[in-house]
């Protein structure tokens, strides 16, 4: 993970091996405390962005750190990204709330806040010492084939497990589950996350969750009988972790069916080379998926169906303009030459499966957010060296203040553990740079900085405020309380509130 080894003698440096490489971290002597004035601000209030914060405080302890976040309320992907039948995961949401709870004065969260459109990207960098880029990535990939941006009933897996969490952003989406008939193309947790979840239709555990009751009534009223997980790899090949993949299996009223039993056919020689975790994936896989049988489909349970080594080539319609089925061709492992790791090639033979809705989760493209800051494409992340962001991937010189953490460092995967590493990386980065003064004329001399205040955080409320509602942790936390109170008189964790003006007015007269 992050080991760091300290000369006790002199406490004048760290050397800090990360991922194989060394880097120079400086420490302050007991007896020389730098107490040079430091802003910074950082963009995301998920994960990533509060264990950057709290990793920033316990070195640099006097450091105003200001959170900004589009969103009305913090914790990111922790309230809107995690499904709501596994709440033990949703519990880092306490860990994440002391960063705020514990420093109300060091770390302050400022939500409803659009970057460029509330306020300009180069206005906070010129009003803050160092800025943290903390905020995820953005832009869903799609699958790239004929009537995928024609027709009705084609959803992104991610907005339907933000409108199922109350995401602001998703609850306008409408998802169709009025037939027998759903695709999900993806071999990751997240299509896991939406076949579970309207497989739990009838659940009384859902249903006690912090699930929208909206949300979870149109599942209550599904017409879902049939769901489909279709991927390009094999079964050896899937991104499904253990855990995820042990609970779909055995799910009461499932039946856990795979179209094409020759895909578990592999050689011992391929299932040997396999790390443990993968082994067992595999092993659930024979020991629990059946050949599909028609008979048996009819029982009355809701119907699981694996495709492995397929890929969807065409999206067919009715003449509603509705998706009614997708063309899949079957695919063949080989191996690349170059990385010496399996791939998978179409075959040039078909198949059709009906279907009338369709949820893509096949990763990410990412987006160019902020307009001055570069975007590395290939590896959906902003280049980057120890989280200190450079100028252009591969370059070697670095834009003096500007940092990254979580995905938008590393890609789009991590799991909680691996981003607090990642984020303790960037934390020493900027407490490195703190120490040798690379800050020291950062900001407060520039002609978009705030003249008023000495930068920070003042500099944020002043110019938002009063035409702009931004809300701050106490206000935070009347949502929260209200969301409790109406969860309660329904028997459930909560029930998040959906609607922007309703937060509003909570909040003015709480």
């Amino acid at each position: 993970m992050f080991n760091i080894i300290i000369n006790k003698s002199k406490l004048l440096g760290v050397d800090s091996y990360i991922n194989n490489k060394t880097i120079r971290l400086f420490c302050s002597s007991t007896n020389q405390v730098n107490k040079t004035p430091f802003n910074l601000c950082i963009i995301g209030s998920g994960p990533a962005g509060l264990y950057t914060a709290a990793k920033v405080h316990r070195q640099i302890p006097h450091a105003n750190i200001t959170i900004l976040e589009k969103l009305p309320y913090p914790f990111g992907l922790v309230r809107s990204g995690i499904s709501p039948d596994h709440q033990n995961e949703k519990k880092v949401k306490n860990t994440l709330e002391k960063v705020l709870l514990e420093h109300p004065h060091q770390i302050q969260f400022i939500g409803n806040v659009d970057i460029e459109k509330d306020i300009k990207f180069e206005y906070i960098k010129n009003n803050f010492h160092a800025v943290v880029l903390a905020c995820g990535i953005e832009g869903d990939k799609k699958l790239g084939i004929p009537g995928e941006s024609t027709l009705k009933n084609v959803y992104f897996a991610r907005e339907f497990i933000g409108w199922l969490n109350g995401n602001l952003k998703d609850q306008h989406k409408q998802f169709d589950l009025s037939n027998e008939n759903l695709a999900i193309i993806g071999q990751g947790n997240v299509a896991l996350d939406v076949a579970r979840l309207l497989l739990k239709k009838n659940s009384d555990e859902l249903k006690k969750t912090d699930i929208t009751s909206n949300s979870f009534d149109k599942i209550n009223k599904s017409n879902v009988k049939n769901i489909h997980i279709i991927g390009r790899r094999g079964p050896l090949e899937v991104s499904f972790t253990n855990k995820e993949i042990r609970e779909i299996l055995n799910l009461p009223n499932v039946n856990t069916f795979i179209n094409d039993i020759s895909t578990l056919e592999v050689s011992e020689e391929d299932v040997s080379k396999l790390e443990r975790a993968k082994k067992r994936t595999f092993e659930l896989f024979k020991q629990h998926l059946k050949p599909f049988d028609q008979e048996i489909s009819k029982n009355g349970n809701m119907n699981l169906i694996f495709h492995f080594l397929r890929s969807p080539v065409e999206l067919l319609g009715n003449r509603d303009g509705q998706l009614s089925m997708i063309k899949l061709e079957r695919n063949k492992l080989i191996t690349d030459e170059k990385t010496q790791q399996k791939k998978a090639i179409g075959s040039g033979e078909f198949e059709t499966i009906e279907c009338s809705s369709l949820f893509r989760s096949i990763g990410y493209t990412g987006t160019k957010q902020f307009p001055t800051v570069p975007f590395d494409f290939n590896s959906v992340s902003i280049p980057n060296k120890y989280g200190k962001v450079l100028e252009e991937p591969k370059s070697d010189k670095f834009i003096n203040g500007l940092y990254v953490s979580g995905w938008l460092k590393g890609g789009p995967s991590g799991s909680i553990p691996n981003i607090s590493a990642n984020s303790e990386e960037t934390a020493s980065m900027i407490h490195q740079d703190y120490e040798s003064n690379q800050f020291s004329n950062n900001n407060n001399n520039n002609e978009n900085t705030d003249k008023n205040y000495d930068g920070g955080h003042n500099s944020i409320t002043s110019l938002l405020q009063p035409n702009h509602k931004i809300i701050n942790f106490n206000d935070y936390k009347k949502i929260e309380l209200e969301e409790v109170k109406r969860g309660k008189e329904k028997g459930k964790l909560l029930e998040k509130i959906i609607v922007f003006d309703e937060l509003k007015n909570i909040i003015n007269n709480s």
